[in-house]
């Protein structure tokens, strides 16, 4: 890893980041539902469940969102080719293209914490939890900019990686059946698994969590080398 080709593909997609009004806007979405969330009198099992969903929420909203509408952008302008034939490495790109997008993820992230007056992250295994759940939402916004053709088609996926896994562990609070084969489905989602986690700090939902990430990361490679050939 080349850090001089890393700072400066980071170097770029800020001043990129700054110039995009609706880039910009992305993490209001987070903090204005903090915001209506932090007048609910929540305490304990509940208020930790509201935490995650923020955290989700900021991570599909903001990183998953964000990443791939940049990636996209690369891709409809012609310059991802020449980016990912470039002599930097994936790691180079993946990291470069990542810093700018994270860094605003964890700011929101802290803002949104700090309104609900809720922490989460306590010991270890939720931090490891986070990790992993915060490089799943990256992998997949990374994965679908080099999927799709325009920023146009990236608005297409917004709203499921939201409803999908983002908002996955309020579906078991919605009165659905218990033992319908999709609210079962809905809890093995690594949202739902950090919530679970955080219920019982039961280190099996950090496995399970860790193979969706390995799985968003095999894709998103396969994805990579595919648009340096095509």
């Amino acid at each position: 890893m080349k850090m001089n080709r890393v700072m400066a593909i980071a170097e770029k997609d800020f001043k990129e980041f700054m110039r995009n009004m609706m880039l910009l806007t992305m993490p209001i979405l987070p903090i204005v539902m903090s915001l209506i969330f932090s007048k609910t009198p929540l305490q304990g099992e509940g208020g930790k469940s509201l935490a995650i969903l923020m955290i989700a929420i900021c991570l599909g909203a903001v990183l998953t969102g964000t990443m791939m509408t940049m990636i996209a952008e690369e891709k409809e302008k012609n310059t991802l080719r020449g980016l990912v034939n470039s002599p930097a490495s994936m790691l180079d790109i993946l990291i470069g293209k990542s810093l700018v997008v994270s860094f605003f993820t964890i700011i929101t992230i802290f803002i949104s914490l700090i309104i609900i007056d809720v922490s989460v992250l306590t010991n270890g295994k939720m931090i490891i939890g986070f990790i992993l759940l915060f490089l799943f939402f990256l992998f997949i916004g990374i994965a679908i900019g080099l999927a799709v053709k325009n920023v146009s088609e990236t608005s297409v996926y917004y709203l499921p990686v939201l409803f999908l896994f983002a908002m996955a562990p309020t579906f078991s609070n919605m009165g659905f059946d218990k033992d319908n084969f999709f609210v079962k489905l809905n809890s093995y989602s690594p949202t739902a698994q950090y919530d679970l986690l955080a219920q019982n700090n039961d280190i099996k939902h950090i496995i399970i969590i860790g193979i969706w990430t390995l799985i968003s990361f095999i894709i998103t490679a396969f994805l990579f080398k595919k648009n340096s050939i095509d």
